[in-house]
């Protein structure tokens, strides 16, 4: 999936998805109420009127930057709570390169927050360590968000996620820790907001989306 925003390329690069099964987030988007909304269908629900879930990375390409936005699950990460995203083996690294993205062309990766699906592609198991996948790239970073989960160590499973997929691109020096308002390119503007995580980020493009 793809869409142009004036001189903006967006490439959405899908990790994983299922169908069905979001009714815990999403209780009120029964079959019955998503079925008239026409326009989910195929890419957002299927024909039953079930929302697919998706994984996925957006890149954001522009005339001078090439911008990975959230990095995902990753590969081979261990001990994390949802036992089908531990020891993952998928295409999306193969996946980035077809869509005409090799990982040392990035130069801009941008953490909307540090929760398990959105930063595990920031690093890759190579001999046994932990490397930054991007290694030409600077990691954008919530500060808030950041010194929020340094600084506390009640969430086990937060520590093993910073331990695996954020320290390892702070300490090869490629962690730029953002404020309020951060300007990334022409027409796209990030900010923090107060939402599922201390510090999240976003993203805001315009002009108005064409998607093709």
């Amino acid at each position: 999936m793809r869409w142009r925003i004036g001189a903006v390329t967006v490439t959405k690069i899908v990790e994983l998805e299922v169908t069905g099964g979001s009714r815990f987030i999403l209780p009120q988007a029964s079959p019955e109420a998503i079925l008239p909304i026409e326009w989910l269908q195929p890419d957002f629900a299927d024909e039953r009127g079930r929302l697919k879930m998706s994984i996925h990375a957006l890149l954001v390409e522009t005339p001078s930057r090439r911008i990975i936005v959230d990095t995902c699950l990753g590969n081979d990460k261990e001990n994390r709570r949802i036992p089908t995203w531990n020891k993952l083996q998928t295409s999306f690294l193969r996946d980035l390169g077809v869509a005409g993205y090799a990982r040392d062309t990035i130069d801009t990766v941008v953490c909307t927050h540090l929760h398990v699906d959105h930063v595990g592609w920031n690093t890759m198991l190579v001999n046994g360590s932990w490397v930054p996948t991007f290694p030409n790239a600077r990691y954008l970073m919530g500060r808030v968000e950041f010194e929020h989960w340094t600084r506390q160590h009640e969430r086990e499973d937060m520590a093993v996620v910073l331990a695996d997929s954020v320290a390892p691109v702070r300490d090869a020096g490629l962690v730029d820790l953002v404020e309020t308002i951060i300007a990334s390119a022409k027409r796209c503007a990030s900010w923090l907001r107060r939402a599922t995580r201390p510090g999240m980020s976003a993203c805001a493009l315009h002009p108005m989306a064409r998607r093709g």
